[in-house]
Order: C-alpha cells, then sequence, then structure tokens
C-alpha cells in the first residue's frame, strides 16, 4: 500500500470518529423539548417554575440557553436594548428579542404577569423577593443552588396594538450583577477565528438548536482529530463533516432524495424548498397531481392542523387537508417546517395556494389554536373565513383542574357550547356560568371569552363549515392524521403515513364509486327519501337519511299563519346535533319558498335539517328543491 493510500484510509478513520464524536456530542440535544409560546400557553402560574429552578454548574444564561431559549443565529452578538416603540409582528417575536438580548447580557426572562391577551409582561427571573429554601434530604449525592431572589425591576411590557406587539414599558437597570453566558461570550469570540469553513458547520449546529458551548466542544475536538493534516484537507474534512452530520441527525436530506423518487415513479409528483440566505434548507412542502385536482374542485374549505411535530429537532408537520364530495377527508398537501412563526407559515400558505391552484382561494379555513397562524392568514388568505378548532387538548388540561373542583361546570359549559343557537343566547348564558360558579378571575376563560369570535360554532353559523365539529367537539378534519400520526413522530414515520393514507383515499373512492352503481336501503316509503338517495352521493344521502329519520321525532305548531313555525320534540334519539327540545323555522313564500331554521344546518354543513323536513312531509312537499341541493355533494360534480 503506498503512503497516498495509507493517508487516504487514516482521513477517513479521522472523519468517521469525529461524525461519531459530533452524534454523540449531541444525541442529547437532538431530542429535547424546546419552549414555544402557543396561543394557549398564557397562565402566568407556571412561571414560578422557571424563576425558581435549581442550578447545579454554570451561569444562569447557560442554563437558559440549554434548557429554555436559544436564539437565531444571525441574531448572535447583534440584539439592541429594547427601547420603548420596538414593534414585533407576533408575542413569540417579543418573547424571542428579549430571551436573545437577556442571553447576551447575563440574565434570564420569565413570563410575568398578562392582562386579557392584550398586554404582557417579561420579567428578570431575579424579580421576586428573597426566598429561603433549605436542602433537608442529606441523601441527595449533590447540593442544589437556589437562584437568589433581589425583587429586580427590569423588565419590558408590550402590548398589542393594531395588530402588533409594541413595547409600550422598558426597565434595563438591574439591581444585582450581570453574568453573560461564558459559553456565549466564548462562541462570539470564536468566530472571529473561525474559517469559513468552520462558520458553515457551526451555522448547521446553531440551526439545529445546539447551545454555543457545545459547539466549541465539537470544534475543539475536530481540531484534535485534524491538527496533523494540511489546511485545505482539514477544511475539506470539516465541510464533510458538516455534511455527514446534517443527513444523519436531520433526515431532511433522506427525505428530499425520497422525493426525488417519487418524482421518477410518479411525474406528477411536487415538493418545493424553502431556503435562507446560505442555501441551507428551512421548510418542504409537497403534494401530488390527484391532490391539486381536488382542491380545484374542493377548495372551498381547507383545515391545517399545526399540533404535530417531528420527534427530532421539533420541526412543525402540518397536513393540509380537505373533504370531498362524499363527505370523506381528503390529504391535499403536507408542510414540514422550520419554525412555528408567522412569516414561515405565510411561506407555506403562499405555496400552497401557488402550487394548487393557482392562487384559488378557500373560502373556509379551520386550524388549530395558533396565533402567528392566525396572522398569517389573515395575511395571505383574507377573504377566507377563518376560524379555531373548538377545543384542543391543551385548553382541556388548563381549565380541568378549576372547573372540576366547581361540581357540574363543565357540564353546563360543554351544554352553553354546544346548544346556543344565538349569539346574545350564547353571551348572556356565559356571563351567568362564570358569576354562578365565581370564575371571573380564571384566565384561560377570560381568555376564551376573549377569543369566542375565533372558536365558538355560535359565530359561524352561517359559514360553510362542512360536519367538522358537532355538537360533541369532535374534530373530523382533523382526525384522518391524530387516527395515524403521534404528536411527535420521525421524519419517515409521517412521509410514510402520508403516502399510506393517500392509498386508504384511492382504494375508499374505488369503493365508493362502485357502491354508487347500487340502490341505497331506505327505511320509509315516503318519496322524498327516494329523491334523496338518487340525487346525493351515497355518504352524504346516509346523512340526509338520518335528518329525515329525526325528522318524524317533531311535532308542527303554526307560530304565525304561512310564515313563522315552531318544531317541538316529541320523542327523543340518539345523538341529537342540538339537545332542546324545540326550534324555530321561518318561511319565506316566492317562486320557490325560502325555509330558514334557528339551527343553520343547511348554511353549515349544506344539507338540509330534520326540522325542515318535517315541513316538507307537513306541506306534502316530495322532492327536495333544486335550491337546497348544493351541487358540492352530488356525484355528478367531479365531472362537471
Amino acid at each position: 500500500m503506498d503512503d497516498n493510500a495509507e493517508a487516504a484510509i487514516a482521513l477517513q478513520v479521522k472523519l468517521e470518529r469525529s461524525a461519531s464524536y459530533v452524534d454523540r456530542s449531541l444525541q442529547l440535544q437532538t431530542t429535547e423539548e424546546h419552549d414555544v409560546m402557543e396561543i394557549d400557553d398564557i397562565s402566568s402560574d407556571d412561571t414560578g417554575s422557571e424563576s425558581d429552578s435549581d442550578s447545579s454548574s454554570g451561569s444562569e444564561s447557560e442554563k437558559e440557553e440549554g434548557r429554555f431559549f436559544y436564539p437565531a443565529p444571525e441574531a448572535l452578538g447583534t440584539v439592541k436594548a429594547p427601547q420603548v416603540g420596538m414593534k414585533f409582528p407576533t408575542l413569540e417575536d417579543a418573547h424571542e428579542y428579549y430571551n436573545t438580548y437577556a442571553l447576551q447580557t447575563g440574565f434570564v426572562v420569565v413570563r410575568g404577569r398578562n392582562y386579557k391577551r392584550q398586554r404582557f409582561q417579561l420579567d428578570c427571573n431575579r424579580n421576586r423577593k428573597v426566598k429561603l429554601v433549605e436542602d433537608l434530604n442529606l441523601k441527595r449525592k449533590r447540593k442544589k443552588n437556589v437562584i437568589e431572589k433581589t425583587n429586580c425591576q427590569a423588565k419590558i411590557i408590550v402590548k398589542l396594538i393594531k395588530g402588533e406587539w409594541v413595547i409600550a414599558a422598558v426597565q434595563n437597570e438591574h439591581n444585582h450583577p450581570l453574568s453573560p453566558s461564558r459559553s456565549f461570550t466564548r462562541f462570539l469570540t470564536s468566530q472571529k477565528h473561525m474559517s469559513p469553513e468552520e462558520r458553515s458547520f457551526s451555522r448547521v449546529l446553531q440551526q439545529s438548536r445546539v447551545p454555543p458551548g457545545e459547539i466549541l466542544k465539537i470544534l475543539r475536538r475536530m481540531s484534535a482529530f485534524f491538527r496533523e493534516l494540511p489546511s485545505k484537507e482539514k477544511q475539506a474534512l470539516i465541510l464533510q463533516s458538516a455534511e455527514q452530520w446534517r443527513k444523519a441527525n436531520l433526515d431532511v436530506e433522506k427525505t428530499l432524495n425520497h422525493f426525488e423518487e417519487l418524482q421518477l415513479q410518479d411525474p406528477c409528483f411536487f415538493y418545493t424548498v424553502q431556503k435562507d440566505e446560505d442555501g441551507m434548507l428551512r421548510s418542504i412542502f409537497w403534494t401530488d397531481a390527484r391532490s391539486r385536482m381536488d382542491y380545484e374542485i374542493f377548495g372551498d374549505f381547507v383545515s391545517f392542523d399545526t399540533t404535530f411535530s417531528t420527534n427530532r429537532h421539533n420541526m412543525p408537520f402540518v397536513p393540509i387537508t380537505g373533504m370531498n364530495n362524499r363527505g370523506r377527508t381528503i390529504v391535499l398537501g403536507c408542510a414540514l417546517l422550520q419554525d412555528r412563526k408567522a412569516e414561515t407559515y405565510k411561506w407555506m400558505l403562499q405555496t400552497f395556494l401557488q402550487e394548487m391552484g393557482g392562487g384559488q382561494m378557500p373560502k373556509s379555513v379551520i386550524t388549530s389554536q395558533d396565533e402567528a397562524m392566525s396572522k398569517a392568514i389573515a395575511e395571505v388568505m383574507p377573504q377566507a373565513r377563518h376560524r379555531f378548532c373548538r377545543w384542543n387538548g391543551k385548553a382541556q388540561e388548563k381549565m380541568a383542574a378549576f372547573v372540576a373542583a366547581r361540581g357540574n361546570m363543565k357540564a353546563e359549559l360543554d351544554i352553553l357550547v354546544d346548544n346556543s343557537l344565538t349569539e346574545t343566547e350564547f353571551e348572556q348564558g356565559w356571563s351567568a356560568l362564570i358569576q354562578r360558579h365565581d370564575a371571573s378571575e380564571n384566565e384561560y376563560l377570560q381568555l376564551l371569552w376573549e377569543m369566542r369570535k375565533i372558536w365558538a360554532p355560535v359565530y359561524f353559523m352561517q359559514d360553510f363549515f362542512p360536519f367538522v365539529v358537532s355538537a360533541r367537539g369532535s374534530q373530523g378534519a382533523f382526525s384522518l392524521f391524530k387516527e395515524n400520526v403521534l404528536p411527535k413522530d420521525k421524519i419517515e414515520n409521517l412521509i410514510e403515513k402520508y403516502e399510506e393514507m393517500q392509498d386508504k383515499i384511492k382504494k375508499t373512492d374505488e369503493e365508493d364509486a362502485l357502491e354508487a352503481a347500487t340502490e341505497p336501503s331506505c327505511f320509509s316509503l315516503q318519496p322524498i327519501e327516494r329523491h334523496a338517495s338518487r340525487v346525493y352521493t351515497r355518504q352524504i344521502f346516509l346523512k340526509v337519511q338520518k335528518e329525515l329519520l329525526h325528522s318524524t321525532a317533531f311535532k308542527v305548531q303554526e307560530i304565525e299563519r304561512g310564515a313563522l313555525y315552531r318544531l317541538d320534540k316529541a320523542s327523543n334519539y340518539e345523538n341529537p346535533e342540538y339537545d332542546r327540545d324545540s326550534f324555530e323555522v321561518s318561511v319565506e313564500s316566492g317562486v320557490t319558498d325560502t325555509y330558514t331554521c334557528q339551527c343553520a344546518k343547511f348554511a353549515r354543513d349544506g344539507i338540509l335539517c330534520c326540522h325542515v323536513f318535517r315541513l316538507f312531509t307537513q306541506f306534502g312537499i316530495d322532492e327536495i328543491p333544486e335550491k337546497y341541493i348544493v351541487a358540492r355533494w352530488t356525484d355528478g360534480f367531479r365531472e362537471e
């Protein structure tokens, strides 16, 4: 073996050892959870957990950078002191700015008081009075050091003004010594002496939320491995290490390779990526020809679920779904994002509109609770009617203990939300419920009240959100992925589930097409039921058939001759959409009569309710009037 071959083998061994070290060093970092301020994470009750957390070694800033926050690479060393009037697109951006400033300056931020979701206070974590804490557990192997409280008044107050978060008050003076993170300071200093290749590698690690101190350890270890190499070979190996680490730890490269293979198998498969100024990948959006065609036909209603993320690096995974003419959930596309900021969501929404339908705008959009997503939709889809899903898991957690201590408050709250037919009824009922249970000081209930017009069903009675939120709070638009994907999952599993679901949807469509050639069963001899079976797709007919069946449970009372009728429930039935005993239906005479029910099912779902069907029986109407047949729910709609 010649000298060149031996040198090549030696270089490869060094590279493998270096990459292995990087992998081992970062294994704990890559699985760590990072703070994301969500719209429902506003309780001030948990701020003390950050303030009073213990530290066994290193400065408070070092602990903060490792556990709670890590700044964007471009922000390192460049953040200026806060000033009154500084503006931020979202509360998360304001929090990130102050966290970066704190890390750079030498203190730690905790969330302080907030007022009705319009004003937030961010404090130094020494702002409370001194607490005397003794560790009496003699069995512990190491003592805990308690962060000293000095009643420090350093803080900023941000207010929501005209859609932006503005710094309204600043107190920059601390009453205690500041201690910038030693590793952070060393990192800023070391950047001046890094080669371009080392900076590139450090940027890969920064974007993966590796703390500065750990980056320096990795670079020092790599430098020790490469000490005897010529400069050019050393830099080349650093770049190779960066590339090898990126492929091994982010899984994004594997995803892109898989997408390229899918494109070879199916030229209609499409994906696009977002990169930063250095050419590094930030986000991915993908879809296929079938989804594009479905959006062109059924793009009036779209849902975005932002509750999923990858188990490594906490990258948000966003399935985008809709509903076809059979009332079945369809996948329109997916996105894997760098973060949950408004600007990232804007890129996703703009890409979605551009690639799916040449800018075709949906009429109705439902999302999980996410302030940044709400802001992005307002900018990119201003004509769309946007709402949050009714409940989420965190909402239940926030209120569980509070309402459990107040008897039947939870049941009363559900009844109020499920059964209110008018805004006045809901708002008066809410006030009475809060007063009855002495709940006016509960922050989460205050937040729900302030945000009621973007989540409560009663405010969307006249908007087309088909079969999405039933009276029992089921979320049909989100159920497809929630039943098949973990809240935190591997990227490869997410892609695999996406492909499985697309195959399943295709197979179900084929089965539905075969079923359409058969005659459905009818429960009655009424002509209107036979007519409905011929008009609608099978799955929508089954929904209409249920309304026809439920109509037999009501009797009719005429309130105003030929104009207003009350439908009184004469017998109970399972799973009523609204658990109440009477409904009013108004009738406006014309060339074709117009029937308007309090429950507004036709506006919401595009099919008539049992109350109107009961009037049809009373009046001897044997066919559904054409004006009440929504073409979207018919077999011929896709072909048209």
